[in-house]
């Protein structure tokens, strides 16, 4: 040692106000002892000093933070020998300083961290190798100079890292307990804080015991806003005969009062079929989510959704590999800008889905899937194909179709959906078919109520259809034959509440060495109706092209010939084009093509309305009291409603500019923008809903009712000013009708005069002595008021008294007897007796006993 134990004594006995600083020259090993104690110097506060046992205690500065240290120097006489310093880090860690041959360690000098009984040599970051100038990657970038490898032994001694944000110990691998091997911190590979505990940031199992294996993984996500904390994991079981996968996620926000999301799936699969030849079942699938929300898959991202998927493969969401990797896994699920499952406050989605074969030949996948909450949908997916032969390598066909067909009730909206994969091809695996068909249709409160659309294919530019309609890939087919020919076919098309277009192409291209020719056909089709309208083309081209080489020279010689023609109407016209290689021209005939879409009369518009007795209606919404539903249109019979109160609305399929009550009224309470009429062409026009009331056969004014203006949405094909505007074709906020409520209830004080006729009674025919005949004589005791005494006020003295109250419980009894169980009885009859004198509209009569 460079100490000597006087000058050690001496630094011990100097300690002045709780407070010692040893420099690092005191120490055998001033490198070792600085990677524990940064500075130069041990930094030691509130010390505890005992000048002749050499031992110093307190909070000692490390990197980082600052700990408690012990701090004990071995002596031989005048010589220190020794030091050990032992910094607590808490949990079970410490860094320890074995200076020269201290008494009290086994580890040999040097600077140490411990952790759960390893000790990891201290060190620090090399910095980067001398890079060669010679040595160069493919980017140009010099390489580090190789090193030459000496024939000393390498020092595979574990070690720690240490940082200026503290010390870093490895991960520990993977670790055997019984056959089971146990992965702590999946997420993180390399490096974490010292004390950080085995697990934190997941924990992985891997069992394996053949044919059984059993893999899974629960792990902390990366987190962004507004989560603070996501779990995931996923678990796969193979048994050699069948295997499964599952995998789930669990979210909890940042923000107070939103509750966290959930979400699990699992798919059961197996390489055989369980069930008869003609169909046998290969694979179950299920899942649900609690605040949280499945992006439906378009069609053509079918074959890759990863719950679909998981049906023939559960690996696909179990990631079966060597390791399971439910970070990649989940990634691919939650992750991204546009993840398949998101967190939604309110949602519930539930899903399941199986996958089959039929008769050996065609096999599918489907799946429901029901989501609820923000947003009622109810959806089917499926992905279904077959090949041809069924056995053998050499196949001439193979279709694969993707459907998809969703349903949302509350939205108003109904899509189908069928497109090939790319799996898809005929007669030679060159020959590739893509594209689908897509169907949407719109019912309900919808803006659109009423509006459809069918769609094959994608149409061409000039063909373009609102956005909503459905989108399709292009339909087309692409074949190779051989290395020289290669043919395209395109098609489309499209059918709409007002159009019908249709069209396709063919391009066939030979190519050899210089030598290319080609053919190229179109047609394009457009049938409007109201107005009635045609507009249709079609052409060909064909053409051949040679490149000569001439010493260092290309030259290209290129002839193609082509016709077009096109047809429109009414008026019909038409247009023709000659195509040269040397020149082209166009021959017009007819009239002229339209530049703006004619304006319809009045009974063509009529026609793109519903029918007059749907297009106003009046509705019952409370107080009707009639047999059946009540009627919404009129010439109906009259309602039969509640006198405690009735409401009812009247709205009509167009938008209403002035709203009046009462036949004769001219005063409106309710007013909007004109009416315009896009059909026609028609601008600022008055559009009255008048509403009325008849009582029994008389008028009755509606003007105390409350009411309430009802809103909507209209599409602006009909009521817009121009066909392109802005909306999305709706116009939002116009005036479709009135809600009216009665006025309150006026309670009278009496029930008015009733005649004689109002409580008669119905004669009984034959007439006879019946039991309450005014002239029968009376049975028994005749009843009478006796003169002078009250009889309401003698029952008002004597319910309440102790013989009353003792014939009542004998009578109890004598029931009680008899079987009728009339449970425990009140034995105060106080509230009788203040009751009878308000019981009573006249003196009860009495019957002598």
């Amino acid at each position: 040692m460079a100490a000597r134990s006087e000058e050690v004594r001496r630094l011990l006995a100097q300690a002045a106000g709780g407070a010692i600083e040893i420099p690092l020259s005191v120490f055998a090993d001033p490198d070792a002892a600085a990677l524990v104690f940064p500075g130069g110097t041990v930094r030691i506060a509130g010390a505890v000093c005992d000048p002749q046992a050499l031992t110093v205690g307190g909070q000692a500065t490390i990197t980082a933070s600052t700990a408690p240290v012990d701090l004990a120097f071995t002596a031989d006489g005048e010589r220190v020998t020794g030091t050990l310093a032992t910094v607590d880090l808490g949990g079970g860690c410490a860094l320890v300083l074995v200076d020269g041959a201290p008494a009290g360690t086994d580890l040999p000098a040097g600077a140490w961290a411990v952790e759960d009984g390893r000790a990891l040599r201290l060190t620090r970051r090399t910095p980067a190798p001398p890079t060669d100038s010679g040595r160069l990657d493919g980017l140009g970038r010099a390489l580090p100079a190789v090193r030459h490898r000496g024939g000393a032994a390498r020092d595979h001694t574990p070690r720690a890292l240490v940082t200026e944000n503290g010390i870093l110990v490895p991960r520990r691998g993977p670790q055997r307990r019984k056959g089971m091997r146990v992965l702590d911190a999946p997420t993180v590979r390399g490096w974490s804080p010292i004390g950080t505990p085995g697990g934190a940031d997941g924990m992985g199992v891997d069992y394996t015991c053949p044919p059984l294996r059993i893999a899974g993984m629960l792990t902390a996500q990366s987190v962004s806003e507004p989560y603070k904390t996501v779990l995931g994991g996923s678990l796969i079981v193979d048994t050699g005969a069948f295997n499964g996968s599952a995998v789930g996620a669990y979210v909890i926000p940042k923000s107070g009062g939103v509750d966290p999301s959930l979400f699990a799936y699992g798919a059961l699969g197996s390489a055989t079929g369980f069930g008869p030849p003609m169909f046998q079942l290969r694979g179950l699938s299920a899942g649900f989510g609690w605040n949280s929300r499945v992006r439906s898959p378009a069609v053509e991202e079918l074959s890759g959704f990863p719950f679909l998927v998981a049906l023939d493969n559960p690996g696909a969401i179990g990631a079966d590999e060597p390791v399971v990797r439910p970070v990649k896994v989940l990634g691919e699920l939650i992750g991204g800008e546009n993840p398949w499952v998101r967190p939604q406050q309110g949602d519930l989605w539930f899903a399941a889905g199986l996958a089959f074969d039929c008769f050996e030949t065609f096999s599918g996948r489907a799946m429901a899937l029901v989501q609820t909450g923000s947003d009622l949908t109810i959806s089917l997916l499926g992905v279904a194909g077959m090949q041809l032969p069924t056995k053998g390598a050499k196949k001439i066909a193979r279709l694969e179709i993707g459907l998809e067909a969703t349903l949302r009730p509350t939205a108003g909206e109904l899509s189908f959906a069928a497109a090939f994969t790319e799996k898809t091809f005929l007669i030679d695996p060159n020959c590739k078919l893509r594209g689908g068909v897509g169907m949407k249709f719109w019912f309900g409160n919808h803006a659109h109520a009423g509006d459809f659309a069918f769609m094959l294919g994608a149409p061409p530019k000039g063909r373009e259809l609102p956005a909503r309609y459905p989108k399709q890939q292009p339909a087309e087919l692409s074949w190779s034959v051989g290395s020289n020919v290669n043919i395209t076919g395109r098609a489309y098309a499209a059918f709409t509440p007002k159009s019908l277009m249709a069209g396709g192409s063919l391009d066939v291209v030979f190519q050899s060495g210089m030598l290319r020719a080609w053919l190229n056909a179109h047609v394009d089709a457009l049938l409007e109706w109201n107005p009635f309208y045609f507009d249709v083309g079609m052409g060909v081209r064909v053409g051949v092209s040679a490149t000569i080489k001439i010493w260092f020279i290309k030259i290209k010689i290129s002839i193609e010939v082509g016709v077009s023609i096109r047809i429109w109407g009414p008026a019909v016209g038409g247009e023709a084009t000659v195509h040269l290689w040397f020149i082209s021209f166009t021959i017009g005939f007819g009239a002229d093509r339209r530049s703006e879409v004619p304006a319809l009369d009045w009974g063509g518009f009529q026609g793109m309305l519903p029918p007059p007795g749907n297009m106003v209606r009046t509705t019952a919404i409370a107080g009707y009291t009639g047999e059946g539903a009540p009627a919404t249109l009129g010439a109906v019979k009259p309602w039969l409603v509640s006198s405690g109160g009735f409401t009812f609305t009247a709205d009509t399929q167009a938008p209403v500019s002035k709203v009046y009550l009462d036949q004769g009224s001219t005063t409106a309470v309710a007013s909007d923008s004109a009416v315009d009429i896009l059909p026609m062409h028609e601008r600022g026009k008055g559009s009255e809903l008048r509403v009325w009331l008849t009582l029994n056969g008389s008028r009755y004014t509606l003007t105390p009712w409350g009411r309430a203006v009802l809103r909507g949405n209209v599409p602006n094909g009909l009521w817009g000013q121009q066909a392109d505007a802005p909306g999305d074709g709706i116009i939002p906020d116009r005036i479709l009708g009135i809600r009216l409520t009665s006025p309150p209830v006026e309670h009278g004080t009496s029930t008015g005069f009733l005649d004689e006729q109002a409580i008669s009674f119905d004669p009984i025919n034959p007439d006879g002595n019946q039991p309450l005949s005014a002239g029968e004589p009376a049975t028994g005791p005749e009843p009478t008021r006796p003169p002078g005494v009250s009889v309401i006020a003698a029952i008002q003295d004597g319910i309440d008294t102790t013989s009353t109250r003792g014939n009542r419980a004998a009578l109890a009894q004598a029931l009680n007897g008899l079987g009728a169980d009339l449970g425990a009885l009140d034995t105060d009859l106080s509230a009788y007796a203040n009751a009878v004198g308000t019981s009573f509209t006249a003196e009860p009569m009495l019957v002598a006993s």
